[in-house]
């Protein structure tokens, strides 16, 4: 068991086969995020979509920023192709709470925005779960805390420009 195997079945797309080499590096070290990180695809992708929202839940509550932060190429994230093939799947009951919360989990990956409003159907679906709304004000706060900073960066080279053009 190793995490570097773990590491090269999960680039492989072989994610049941990660799963079984990640699992006893997480439970080694419980505060490795990149592995969280990994295992979540990795459950999502072998139906254990309880298991993934635990883990999940962990990793958005402790560092949502982890999950934003994922480069598609530099961390090898999946999740844009795995987005358009769970998309084109028909049987899929996309009325159901694992669907949303399936996308909900993914789309964190690559857009905050799409998350939020899967893990806001999610909810409506299956208030009673105390996790999802927990996640919706997080994916919220991390969606308006992003926008502020990106206005004030608009803020700050208009000042810039300004001052440029007042000399």
């Amino acid at each position: 068991m190793s995490e570097m195997l773990g590491n090269q079945y999960f680039m492989a797309r072989k994610y049941a086969d990660a799963e079984l080499e990640l699992e006893p590096v997480l439970m080694e070290n419980s505060d490795n995020n990149s592995t969280k990180r990994k295992l979540i695809i990795c459950y999502t992708q072998t139906g254990k979509i309880d298991k993934a929202l635990n883990l999940f839940f962990e990793l958005v509550t402790n560092d949502i920023d982890f999950i934003t932060s994922a480069d598609p190429v530099l961390d090898d994230c999946p999740c844009p192709e795995l987005v358009s093939e769970i998309e084109k799947i028909e049987e899929l009951n996309t009325d159901s709470f694992d669907y949303h919360v399936l996308f909900g989990m993914i789309w964190l990956y690559c857009d905050a925005d799409k998350s939020l409003y899967y893990f806001k159907k999610a909810n409506a679906i299956r208030s009673e779960n105390t996790m999802i709304p927990k996640i919706v004000t997080k994916i919220y706060n991390y969606i308006n805390k992003s926008k502020k900073g990106s206005l004030s960066q608009k803020d700050d080279l208009k000042k810039i420009r300004n001052e440029s053009l007042m000399k």
